[in-house]
């Protein structure tokens, strides 16, 4: 089994282009999924133990839990994108986006379907003027395919603050508000997005999503350091170093021989 799961593919063919993907099995998945219970869908993510990837390392099927049903919450559902890359020395979202953008359209896809929304926003730092082109020519080609069986994707690019790389700070930008963390309790999962139930995960997490459904939960969990850290991550390699660049690499691995040993 290949340790390469997000950046999968890429190195072989321009998954840029819809064709190409989908001939790697690109979008399978999403079709597989709507005839699916949202709750199956999580469930494999828990038995994955997919962890967020943009810093809290949270789980991601549990945080999907927490967003209530229509029952107890009717107002609309919505998935956030955090795609506002802005730590010194992380360019790794960047990579996804221009390199495999159907595998984060299809990963936010089926987000939107474990937690039954019809809306999703990509928040997209304003600086990445290449990979804002590269996601909206592939948004298009999904959308001219007629992927999203009813659900809106918007990519807003953000205007260079900071502080929108947190996720409240995102939801007041999006909103049109000033970009500036809100207090909580509540959390996003209860009131976020225009005070409606909001999922926000980072574009890593969300391009893993349709490899860990590929594999199944359990597969997936066997790559990296199980039972706690499972999968792969992308570690970006800057400065004084030999080899710079953006390294897959399964979890687990150490800092010594992510800088001597590749």
């Amino acid at each position: 089994m290949s340790d390469v799961i997000v950046l999968a593919g890429a190195d072989e063919r321009d998954l840029t282009q819809l064709g190409e993907y989908r001939a790697l099995g690109g979008y399978a998945q999403l079709e597989r999924v709507r005839g699916m219970a949202p709750a199956d869908v999580i469930g494999e993510l828990n038995a994955a133990n997919l962890r967020g990837r943009g810093g809290a390392f949270f789980a991601t099927g549990r945080k999907m839990q927490f967003i209530p049903g229509a029952e107890q919450n009717p107002n609309p559902h919505y998935v956030c994108v955090n795609a506002d890359e802005s730590e010194p020395g992380t360019f790794k979202d960047r990579e996804i986006m221009n390199r495999v953008p159907h595998r984060l359209i299809e990963g936010s896809l089926i987000a939107a379907h474990a937690i039954d929304s019809q809306h999703v926003f990509i928040y997209i730092r304003g600086e990445y003027l290449d990979a804002f082109e590269t996601l909206r020519a592939a948004l298009d080609e999904a959308r001219k395919a007629e992927l999203f069986d009813g659900v809106t994707i918007v990519l807003h690019r953000g205007a260079g603050a900071y502080i929108c790389g947190e996720e409240s700070g995102l939801l007041e930008s999006l909103e049109g508000h000033r970009g500036q963390a809100r207090s909580r309790p509540p959390y996003p999962a209860i009131s976020g997005l225009y005070a409606s139930p909001t999922l926000i995960n980072n574009v890593e997490t969300i391009a893993t999503i349709p490899k860990v459904l590929e594999l199944g939960g359990a597969e997936y969990a066997k790559i990296g350091a199980p039972p706690d850290s499972t999968g792969t991550r992308l570690f970006c390699v800057s400065g004084n170093v030999v080899r710079g660049g953006n390294y897959e690499l399964p979890m687990g691995i150490t800092i010594r021989e992510v800088i001597y040993d590749l």
